[in-house]
């Protein structure tokens, strides 16, 4: 691996660790669905509109928090496939150069 060096322990650990935040992302994304401006009781056109904005601003298509939450889950999930394939990467080469030097 010409021009940078890996440590397997270390690229593990940031996998594990960015894992931990795709879970807990994942896990927020189920909750965003139950956010309900619930103080919001009286019926009236003007709290009519307001509940409906910020159920919009959770769970709406643009910009909403369930909107960046699964833009984030999806770079971690590629982040995350990245370094798996580093980390493959580097361990298929150790065991070729491993291979080399026990020929020798």
């Amino acid at each position: 691996m010409a021009g940078y060096n890996v440590d397997p322990e270390a690229l593990e650990g940031a996998i594990k660790e960015l894992e931990d935040i795709q879970d807990d992302l994942v896990s927020l994304l189920r909750q965003v669905d139950d956010v309900k401006p619930g103080e919001l009781t009286a019926n009236d056109d003007v709290t009519n509109k307001a509940r409906q904005i910020i159920q919009d601003r959770a769970t709406g298509e643009q910009g909403s928090l369930r909107t960046s939450t699964n833009e984030l889950i999806e770079k971690l999930r590629d982040k995350i496939a990245s370094y798996k394939e580093t980390l493959a990467e580097y361990k298929r080469a150790d065991d070729a150069a491993a291979a080399d030097v026990d020929r020798l």
